[in-house]
């Protein structure tokens, strides 16, 4: 056997636990441990993960450097790290992500059902950038190149629905019709009339509008990048 499928196998069986109750808590299959532990597979990428559901140290498990902790601490330290764990996620908030392309329906921004995927963000990061309720918040994906080289393609950009008033200049979420567009919002300081522009130069800017016939759905706060 491997040196540290066999340092796997005598912590997991210190502790009581199955192939398939380590599997699941690693994250990982129950013929990966299988094969860690049979010698077959001879390294893990999941070292970490082995040793936080063994409660053993990660330098031990990967290299047999310094010592086995003994049951009752190893159990001591899965509680531990479970604990924290849980304490780390608590402090998150999931915010839900949808297509930009998808405008259909009268919530588009807050119809968890029609949510593409979640993300997370750190709940005290959110508060210093907004005052608005988390349930208040959505995230939509870009899609094309019209607000190119501010959003590209597959960026995400998070937004205040409660911002939905175009008097402050900045980027908005917009209906038209059964459409969603990103677009940057001005708005003429004397006429109070708005702009409503791309920042890629190839798409023309609608100029003149009355903010009225406008639906804003929110203005976006947040953006993040895909790096090509």
């Amino acid at each position: 056997m491997s040196g540290v499928g066999t340092r796997i196998k005598k912590a997991r069986e210190v502790l009581g636990l199955t192939q398939v109750a380590l599997a699941k808590a690693v994250g990982v299959s129950q013929q990966a441990v299988m094969e860690l532990e049979s010698g077959r597979a001879k390294g893990t990428k999941h070292t970490a993960k082995f040793a936080r559901a063994l409660g053993q140290d990660s330098l031990w498990l990967e290299t047999g450097e310094g010592r086995m902790r003994e049951p009752t601490r190893a159990r001591r330290q899965v509680r531990s790290d479970a604990m924290e764990s849980g304490i780390e996620i608590a402090n998150y908030e999931r915010i839900p992500v949808f297509d930009v392309r998808a405008g259909a329906g009268p919530d588009p921004l807050s119809d968890i059902d029609k949510a593409v995927s979640f993300t997370m963000f750190r709940g005290l990061w959110l508060k210093g950038l907004t005052g608005t309720p988390v349930s208040q918040l959505a995230v939509v994906q870009m899609s094309g190149d019209a607000m190119e080289p501010t959003l590209s393609n597959g960026d995400l950009a998070l937004v205040d629905t409660a911002q939905a008033n175009l008097r402050r200049e900045g980027i908005y979420v917009l209906r038209l019709d059964d459409t969603l567009m990103v677009r940057r919002v001005t708005m003429h300081p004397a006429t109070r009339r708005v702009t409503i522009s791309s920042d890629n130069a190839r798409y023309k800017p609608y100029e003149d509008l009355d903010p009225a016939a406008l639906e804003a759905l929110g203005r976006i706060i947040w953006i993040g990048h895909t790096l090509g």
